[in-house]
């Protein structure tokens, strides 16, 4: 998917194993460029907030676009409490590379926080995946980051509707179950 052109929401194209379209959320601008492999950095400078959104190519178009349209919709609720669950696992990581990297250069990679919003800029959109909506119409999804902290495993939320799922590596955003 990476480095994959899509046309622009609503419009998608269904590839080999999913249906893709690129979205812009402007909640989400700001941070990293992240549309290298495995979710590197690929561009100096802040993001404008676009990425690409993927389904699997069996959920119907109309779902697809719909989903997408109420994440737009309701994007802001989503980025309020995004990077909260990411906190301890940051502040677990950022030790382990400062032991591994020296004070100097680590301090630039994985700076100190004093609130969950100064992950911001440590990391970018790669994707957001779309399961579908559940039975009160909310969206399905999850979203990917490329991180600085992870840049092996890369992050992901998953929300079901406003409600984060769960939050981790980031085959968390994309493994949906039911």
């Amino acid at each position: 998917m990476f480095n994959t052109t899509a046309p622009d929401y609503p419009a998608s194209v269904i590839g080999q194993f999913h249906r893709i379209s690129t979205v812009r959320l402007d909640a989400f601008s700001g941070m990293q460029i992240t549309n290298g492999p495995y979710g590197a950095i690929s561009e100096p400078g802040p993001s404008d907030g676009t990425t690409h959104a993927s389904a699997d190519k069996e959920i119907p178009e109309s779902e697809f676009t719909s989903a997408i349209a109420w994440v737009l919709k309701h994007q802001t609720e989503i980025r309020k409490d995004f990077f909260s669950p990411f906190v301890d696992e940051y502040e677990e990581m950022r030790d382990i590379l400062i032991c591994d990297l020296g004070d100097e250069k680590a301090a630039k990679l994985v700076p100190k926080i004093s609130s969950p919003e100064d992950l911001s800029p440590l990391c970018g959109l790669v994707a957001l995946h779309i399961r579908g909506l559940n039975d009160t119409g909310e969206a399905r999804f999850g979203i990917e980051l490329g991180c600085n902290w992870e840049d092996e495993h890369g992050a992901g939320v998953r929300f079901n509707g406003l409600q984060i799922e769960e939050a981790g590596h980031a085959d968390v955003s994309f493994l949906f179950r039911g």
